[in-house]
């Protein structure tokens, strides 16, 4: 679903939202949203390499997808945000005509680009990303740079898509999400004990 939010503070994703959102139209696999807006997050991180390095996130226009999944221990909840941002770089290569690289759960846009510190590079991170597990819930946030700014790190990538292009992306990986894990979820169903 596809709702309004000012910006993402990282708040979001520090309890569980879905219920809040779907209300009866929660699903037992796996619900997600995505929005337009700009990232800043300082307080709520979620990240101890961030956190100690007193590192912060930021992008002046991003679309960002939160998303919840139950029954999911931490080593599947990072399996599965390493297996939604494959297919969210897969996405964005196809929207953008860009070659994609995966480093970790990082989606790196290969083009040569000005980062923000005027340096210029082969390759830049498109997006941030987090996920972790608590009471047997995974959530998760990954952001993708339209317009990473000036207050960016210079690895920062911008998608520059436009309006239209944002709109059919943020759909598209809605429903690669929704069929993932309903097809993930069916398939624990059939097992022959």
């Amino acid at each position: 679903m596809i709702i309004d939010q000012q910006v993402y503070d990282g708040d979001f994703i520090h309890e569980r939202f879905a219920y809040k959102v779907f209300r009866k139209e929660v699903t037992p696999y796996g619900n997600i949203v995505a929005f337009r807006a700009p990232m800043f997050v300082k307080d709520n991180l979620i990240d101890l390499e961030d956190t100690l390095s007193n590192d912060y996130i930021y992008s002046e226009d991003a679309i960002n997808f939160c998303w919840e999944i139950p029954n999911l221990c931490p080593f599947g909840a990072v399996s599965f945000q390493r297996l939604l941002n494959t297919t969210i770089g897969s996405i964005i290569s196809q929207a953008t005509g860009k070659d994609i690289s995966m480093e970790g759960d990082d989606i790196m846009v290969v083009d040569e680009f000005k980062g923000s510190d005027d340096k210029i590079r082969e390759k830049g991170k498109v997006s941030v990303s987090i996920t972790y597990s608590k009471d047997n819930v995974a959530l998760g946030h990954t952001g993708i740079n339209i317009k990473a700014g000036k207050k960016a790190p210079g690895f920062a990538y911008s998608t520059n898509m436009s309006d239209d292009v944002v709109e059919q992306f943020m759909q598209a990986v809605i429903d690669v999400f929704e069929s993932e894990v309903k097809d993930e979820w069916l398939a624990t169903t059939k097992i022959i004990v």
